[in-house]
């Protein structure tokens, strides 16, 4: 039989030997170059088809690529071929075999070499840059100019140092200021700032370039994790005073709305400085002194008095900067404009400043009314403290309506329907209880309505081979089962997996007893545990009618589903279905008529101790009843959480209806998770939703409801506030004082919660919020001489403006001595504002 090119070739790919292939591409004369390339694109899908669908081909990728690169002839070919979808690596990276193709590419001309770098730059992507390596290489080698890619750029950034010798670098470098995403890349790398800053001391990249681009980026706008970079950049170019007057228009216009390092940046630049216009001077005054941000505010009225020290001419102007800061939300920034309004030469039309006052407080606004003429008219008042705010009705009810359950599956083409939509927790029950009750009526027709639908490509859920977590895997695999194809997974394994939560755990043990029974063949004709009611619960003579059945088909119920059926009864005894459950026979029949005549599972009584740190954990009292996932359920669940389970919790209160505070116990392991572990993490709010904040769990809602209130871009702690607040179950005195100690331990930040409060009390939960303040500023009292936490002032400010509105009184002992020391910090001030209230 005659061998031909193909066929050498096509025995090194699937050999898998990458330099073999180059080697033998490179004796190929055309017309073997020519069938090789031909060949290739049905060879990829010859090696697809050895795998399954969720399959890779990663170890054959280098010798495809290799093929191609050395027989397909144009460069839009090429470029194709290697950046197939088949060929790029599933757990990104690089491919590490530029050197292999540019030996193949050792013949081809440079015209035929540039359009391929062109092509094959257009083609990348972030964030893995898969090629990025190729493309570097072939731009350098052809000396073109490179395309303009922001990928590119953001790549070449993050995988190279701006090195001197780099051909690339006249060309990439001044595209750092405009690609985006290339400051977040650049920030995390100081290496990139301490180069480029000898570079241009030492005069080998320009320096008016980076100057220009830095400013030019900063005008652009951007986050301040885009721009950080730059502004360290920037910094550490130190520009010059004739730079920085060459450059001052574009400063001023970054004032009033640049993120703040830039903006911090712009007015050090041109605060010292007394040779700018006028014009420029009033335009950049008026954008810093409309800022929020108090920490800019406050240079500017430095700026802004020494201005007017320096240049008497410029105080008309001036003064209709400075009204600017009267609407300031800081009191400290209020008075101090103030200050610097009563310090303006007596010839400055004070108009302005007159029409501004109604935006301060009313023993400011005096001070400006007295100092400037006229009066505050009832039009204007002058109190800035409005009607606090009313509380709505709760957002979210603990004791909300649950939506009816679908209707039972009863026909085999109605379950290959159900399988392939969307999958809940009353969606995976149905599904479950349809395939043991029609596998037991009729599986050859179940067979055939379920395997045009199962087939090999079906896999919306099959994740992984070991091991299946999800109930929505177990059903893809109970089918493939029931249709003779399983997915290569033994039913047996899970029970070997004893320290998953012992709720998800009681889920997942139902879907592989159906798994195992039908492997094993003997399934039973029906459920127990399936619900009858939308709340999970089980209906007492349903689960009897079910006993009978299984015990008239002579086959035992699985222990899990008879033990979860056990804990979806209602608590209350049914001295009827006991009477009937107790003529059976089977030992399953036994158990269910001792539960049905005590009353359903046991009184668990959940509460929470402190431990180390003060940190709460969960117990719960239970007696013991013999059956191990009952039990397990009843039993303090872990701190620890086994990561390689996922959490499916919002389903775990349908599998306990009768005990929602049993529940929440269980979702305290996930509270502690970090946010973006987001198979693990549980808000606070699913607690709130299932516990009342001042039951058992109070000091666990506290302390948890403290932590995820710091959590920055997480609202859903802050809205649980006045959900609470509206229930009437918030743990106030508790969240304060957890609030106080992590603060105090540096775990979380102050400021953050006080952010939360101030929605809180806005929102009507002004009240409760004092009640929280109050707790926390006992254990956040600061010693003399120590420093306090960042936002401590703000949070005592809160107070006196919710304690006003709560109308509390009574001293805080703390609050006293605070006020009493001297000293005019802001911390000080608001103390002394807040115990003049309480007084």
């Amino acid at each position: 039989m005659t061998t031909t090119a193909w066929d050498g070739i096509a025995a090194l790919i699937d050999a898998q030997k990458a330099d073999a292939v180059a080697d033998a591409v490179l004796t190929l004369d055309a017309d073997g170059r020519r069938e090789v390339a031909e060949a290739l694109p049905g060879h990829v899908r010859e090696v697809r088809s050895r795998r399954e669908t969720w399959e890779g081909i990663d170890d054959y990728v280098p010798a495809l690529r290799a093929a191609g690169a050395g027989t397909l002839g144009g460069a839009s070919a090429v470029a194709s071929w290697l950046t197939r979808r088949e060929l790029t690596p599933r757990q990104g990276g690089g491919h590490h075999d530029t050197a292999r193709l540019m030996r193949l590419w050792e013949g081809r001309d440079d015209a035929w070499l540039a359009d391929l770098a062109r092509r094959l730059t257009f083609r990348l992507r972030g964030p893995g840059h898969a090629g990025l390596d190729l493309v570097l290489t072939l731009l350098a080698e052809t000396g073109i100019e490179p395309p303009d890619h922001d990928p590119l750029i953001t790549g070449w950034v993050s995988s190279l140092m701006p090195r001197k010798d780099d051909p690339l670098r006249p060309h990439l470098l001044p595209r750092i200021f405009e690609a985006e995403g290339a400051g977040r890349i650049l920030r995390n790398r100081g290496s990139w700032l301490a180069v480029l800053g000898q570079s241009a001391e030492r005069g080998e990249v320009d320096r008016e370039m980076l100057l220009d681009g830095c400013v030019r980026r900063f005008l652009r706008g951007g986050t301040d994790l885009d721009l950080r970079f730059f502004v360290r950049l920037h910094e550490r170019l130190a520009p010059s005073d004739a730079e920085i007057r060459a450059r001052a228009r574009d400063y001023a216009r970054l004032l009033p709305a640049a993120p703040g390092p830039v903006a911090e940046l712009a007015l050090g630049l041109l605060a010292e400085r007394d040779d700018l216009p006028p014009d420029l001077v009033i335009e950049a005054l008026d954008g810093v002194l409309f800022r929020a941000e108090a920490r800019l505010v406050r240079p500017g009225l430095s700026w802004l008095e020494r201005t007017v020290r320096r240049r008497p001419e410029l105080a008309d102007g001036c003064a209709s900067a400075l009204a600017r800061a009267f609407g300031h939300e800081s009191y400290a920034v209020q008075q101090r404009a103030v200050r610097v309004a009563l310090k303006l030469p007596a010839a400055t039309d004070g108009a302005v400043l007159r029409d501004a006052a109604p935006l301060l407080p009313p023993g400011l606004a005096a001070q400006v009314v007295a100092r400037f003429g006229s009066e505050v008219s009832e039009a204007d008042p002058v109190d800035d403290d409005p009607a606090p705010p009313v509380l709505a009705a709760p957002v979210r009810e603990r004791a909300r309506e649950p939506a009816p359950l679908p209707p039972p599956i009863t026909t085999p083409a109605e379950l290959a329907e159900a399988l392939q939509g969307p999958i809940d927790w009353a969606v995976s029950e149905r599904l479950l209880a349809a395939c043991v009750r029609l596998a037991w009526q009729d599986r050859d027709a179940l067979r055939a309505a379920l395997a045009p639908v199962l087939h090999k490509d079906f896999h919306p859920y099959i994740k992984r081979l070991d091991f299946w977590l999800a109930p929505e895997e177990w059903l893809v695999g109970i089918g493939r089962l029931l249709i003779g194809s399983p997915a290569g997974h033994n039913g047996r394994r899970i029970t070997a997996r004893a320290e998953g939560p012992p709720l998800e755990r009681l889920f997942l043990l139902r879907f592989a007893e159906v798994h195992r029974a039908l492997e094993d063949g003997t399934p039973p004709p029906v459920l127990l545990a399936a619900p009858t009611r939308p709340t999970g619960h089980v209906d007492p003579l349903a689960l009897v009618e079910r006993l009978e059945e299984c015990e008239a088909a002579g086959v035992e119920p699985g222990p899990a589903d008879l033990q979860q059926a056990l804990l979806r009864l209602p608590p209350e005894p049914d001295a009827e279905a006991a009477r009937r459950a107790g003529r059976l026979a089977s030992r399953a029949g036994r158990t269910a008529a001792r539960w049905l005549a005590e009353g359903g599972a046991p009184r668990g009584e959940v509460g929470v101790r402190p431990v180390v740190d003060d940190r709460p954990e969960v117990v719960i009292g239970a007696e013991p009843t013999g059956l191990p996932l009952v039990d397990a359920v009843f039993t303090a669940p872990s701190k620890y959480v086994d990561a390689s389970w996922n959490w499916h919790w919002s389903s775990w209160p349908w599998l306990l209806p009768s005990h929602p505070d049993v529940v929440a116990a269980h979702l305290v392991p996930g509270l502690r998770q970090r946010r973006e572990w987001s198979h693990l993490y549980i808000p606070v709010s699913a607690l709130v939703d299932r516990t009342s904040g001042t039951g058992p769990l109070a000091e666990a809602v506290a302390f948890f409801l403290a932590c995820q209130l710091a959590l920055p871009d997480d609202p859903e702690a802050g809205e649980a506030l006045p959900t609470l607040a509206a229930r009437g179950d918030l743990p106030a005195a508790a969240l304060g004082r957890h609030i106080g100690r992590l603060a105090l331990a540096g775990e979380i930040k102050l400021v953050r919660v006080v952010e939360a409060l101030e929605g809180a009390a806005e929102a009507g939960a002004y009240a409760e919020v004092w009640d929280v303040i109050a707790a926390a500023l006992p254990v956040l009292h600061p010693e003399p001489g120590r420093r306090p936490p960042f936002a401590h002032d703000r949070l005592i400010a809160l107070g006196a403006r919710t304690a006003r509105w709560a109308k509390a009184s009574g001293p805080i002992p703390e609050i006293e001595e605070l006020a009493g020391r001297k000293g005019s910090s802001n911390l000080l001030r608001a103390a002394r504002t807040l115990a003049a209230q309480l007084r």
